[in-house]
């Protein structure tokens, strides 16, 4: 018999693990079919065709979002009637919670009765737990990436279930490889810095780095800095550091950026998925973040955590030396650095506990896999 699952992603990170997905339940189940929204790579997933463009609701920020109201809203009430059109037997939705809890909540007006599961948990664990009971009153079912995740949904009666983090499987670098390409010596101190992807925050970083860059040139020879950069931030980034004393490599492919996490001898990093991904690699880490002093104020009565960072929230305590807002500056992030790579024991000490770290996170079986499983025990009628 056909089962008919509606899925919804709105940016490209959800595009992924939209399609990990699919692949893993069509591998179990080929009687599934899917209706949706999705990026190209759920579009290769065959059958599937996305009703529109993903950029077309893959804004953010409040500036951003007001100015593409009108086609957001358009795209919401297209999603909801197509949903009751298609009346499946599942609806998942994929991160972007502004987007797809608003369709939820419609679909729930005409059909109240319809199964519906998420795929990522908000960071409740880190500000607004209260959103934790919101998405319990919307969803029955809820896929984090962390066991520590799971106890803020369940207590409000939400079936939440902890499927693994893809940067586990996704992280590969290859260090000949980067070097190679680049044409860089095996003698060669690689230090990538990681500014963000967004130009409002990397904006307030580099200056900060361009120093670091300069005290580091003075203290560990034949350093080459790399800075990775997105397609948001490319030129940008080529513009920025054309008046540095000391020119650092701006990369843009994601193989190249995992390449060299792995050939760095250390990785400075602006707070957020990237710092578990270069800590999957084993290479030290140190995390920068620096906002406005209006936000930074804002956020300090909001965050509720002592770390900001992944791997220091899995293993609850610091095993990455964060430096945020004033303790964010060079004689602290350069010292640090520095320290990494010249401080034999401290390396290694710091190497062992992110070897630590991965194997907690690391599971037999894929997160995809785990996620599809959820999902046909649904579809069964299991859960």
């Amino acid at each position: 018999m056909t089962k008919k699952i509606f899925i919804i992603a709105g940016e490209v990170s959800g595009d992924i693990l939209g399609a990990d997905l699919m692949q893993s339940i069509i591998k179990e189940d080929k009687d599934v079919v899917f209706f949706g929204v999705g990026g190209k790579e759920m579009q290769k997933i065959k059958g599937f065709h996305s009703l529109f463009n993903i950029k077309d609701i893959a804004v953010m920020g409040i500036f951003e979002v007001l100015k593409n109201l009108k086609i957001i809203k358009a795209r919401i009430r297209e999603v909801v009637n197509k949903i009751i059109e298609v009346n499946p037997d599942l609806v998942i939705t994929i991160d972007s919670p502004g987007f797809n809890m608003r369709v939820i909540k419609k679909v729930r007006k005409t059909l109240p009765n319809i199964k519906a599961l998420h795929y990522v948990a908000p960071q409740v664990w880190a500000w607004k737990e209260k959103r934790a009971q919101r998405v319990a009153k919307l969803y029955d079912y809820l896929l984090c990436f962390f066991d520590f995740e799971v106890p803020y949904f369940t207590k409000y009666g939400l079936r939440t279930f902890a499927v693994g983090h893809t940067a586990i499987k996704n992280v590969v670098g290859n260090k000949a490889r980067f070097i190679k390409k680049y044409k860089l010596k095996a003698t060669d101190k690689i230090i990538t810095m990681l500014p963000g992807s967004r130009v409002q925050i990397a904006k307030r970083l580099l200056p900060v780095y361009r120093q670091i860059v300069e005290k580091l040139s003075l203290k560990l020879k034949n350093l080459k800095v790399v800075i990775p950069a997105t397609s948001t931030s490319y030129d940008f980034l080529m513009e920025e550091v054309k008046s540095w004393k000391i020119k650092p490599l701006i990369i843009k492919t994601k193989s190249d950026r995992y390449d060299a996490f792995v050939a760095s001898e250390a990785v400075l990093s602006i707070s957020g998925t990237a710092v578990l991904e270069i800590a999957i690699t084993g290479t030290p880490v140190i995390v920068a973040y620096k906002l406005s002093n209006l936000s930074y104020m804002i956020a300090k009565h909001l965050v509720k955590i002592k770390n900001v960072s992944l791997p220091n929230i899995i293993m609850e305590r610091e095993i990455v030396p964060e430096f945020i807002q004033n303790e964010c500056n060079v004689e602290n992030l350069s010292k640090e650095i520095i320290k990494a790579v010249n401080n034999k024991k401290y390396r290694e000490n710091v190497i062992k506990n992110l070897e630590n770290m991965k194997k907690k996170i690391t599971q037999k079986k894929a997160p995809s896999d785990i996620g599809a499983e959820v999902v046909l025990d649904i579809l069964n009628d299991y859960l």
